[in-house]
């Protein structure tokens, strides 16, 4: 065989591989490995930074609020 042929078959599975063959893999392998139970009973813990300087008055309510914020997620 020529050596354009095997590169145009190499390519040409490479190419089909990329956009067909991978994305299949891993459909079928995230089917597979998908996990039984899940515990929606966890509660993770969240840390949240607040930049402040001379906010003495006004820390009390921003603090407030992004617990606020926050409770609205979970």
């Amino acid at each position: 065989m020529n050596i354009t042929i095997i590169l145009l078959y190499l390519l040409s599975f490479l190419l089909v591989w990329q956009f067909a063959g991978y994305p299949s893999l891993m459909a079928v392998a995230a089917l597979k490995l998908k996990p039984k139970n899940k515990d929606y009973s966890y509660q993770p813990f969240v840390s949240v930074i607040v930049p402040t300087y001379n906010e003495e008055k006004v820390i009390a309510k921003s603090i407030e609020k992004n617990r606020k914020a926050f409770m609205l997620c979970f």
